[in-house]
């Protein structure tokens, strides 16, 4: 259970970092990370600002076999149109708020898209890692505190079509690897995320936002209406018709 506390009160009271009563204290190495906020912004301040965020569709640094895939898979075949939630880092492309929630042993992600809560398992409290031959689809991540950041790094994902972009269809595959470092200048908070992936980029992709506190209320739900999910495909024709997955949509 998580204690609420007063900042002022428990950094006088606590001379470690942790205090034993199930929440964290910002210190010099821990930022305080707590809260809602908005995402994002790549230039600092202004509106919502994705551009730095999306990887193209024909971007330098997409592999070949990127690209063979991407010219081979159609939009009727995207998770996305069955409501499967956008991936990681992706995810980051929709302006939606987000929360954060400082454990003393890990540390949760709430995202107001898809109803998605990612748990970052913070390092040295004797989390089970995963077996050999277990994948998920939002990876395995793990965390640490190091130089006034929150430094998340991100694996184990499952094979997905839509991994590295849902709109341009660029994969991600088994070796996808995340790094996200979390950290605050003043009020705002900084996320920095480089991605790899040995089959689908031949250079580290990496980009840098801003997000600001939030005032309004975690509403904390999302519904996928499945029908409505699916009717812009009507408006596209197949890219192979005689497929006989394309009967899930009424094409007429």
């Amino acid at each position: 259970m998580r204690v609420s506390f007063s900042k002022l009160s428990l950094l006088a009271a606590c001379s470690l970092a942790w205090c034993g009563t199930g929440a964290y204290a910002a210190t010099d190495n821990i930022p305080d990370l707590d809260g809602v906020w908005t995402f994002g912004n790549c230039g600092g301040g202004g509106a919502f600002n994705i551009r730095c965020m999306v990887l193209e569709e024909n971007d330098e640094l997409l592999t070949d076999r990127a690209i063979a895939y991407r010219d081979a898979i159609d939009e009727i075949a995207q998770p996305k149109y069955d409501c499967a939630p956008m991936p990681i880092p992706h995810m980051y492309t929709d302006p939606y708020s987000y929360k954060i929630e400082q454990l003393d042993d890990r540390v949760l992600i709430y995202y107001g898209k898809d109803d998605v809560v990612r748990t970052i398992w913070l390092e040295g409290h004797g989390h089970r890692t995963p077996k050999m031959n277990e994948f998920f689809y939002f990876g395995y991540a793990s965390g640490r505190y190091e130089d006034g950041a929150l430094v998340v790094t991100t694996d184990r994902f499952t094979f997905d079509p839509q991994g590295l972009n849902a709109d341009f269809r660029i994969p991600s595959s088994t070796q996808k690897q995340v790094t996200e470092r979390f950290s605050k200048d003043g009020d705002t908070l900084v996320l920095e995320v480089s991605t790899i992936d040995t089959f689908f980029l031949k250079e580290p992709w990496t980009f840098r936002v801003t997000s600001q506190p939030d005032s309004r209320a975690w509403e904390g739900s999302w519904e996928c209406d499945l029908e409505a999910s699916r009717q812009i495909l009507k408006l596209m024709p197949p890219m192979y018709p005689n497929d006989p997955a394309v009967k899930r949509v009424d094409y007429r």
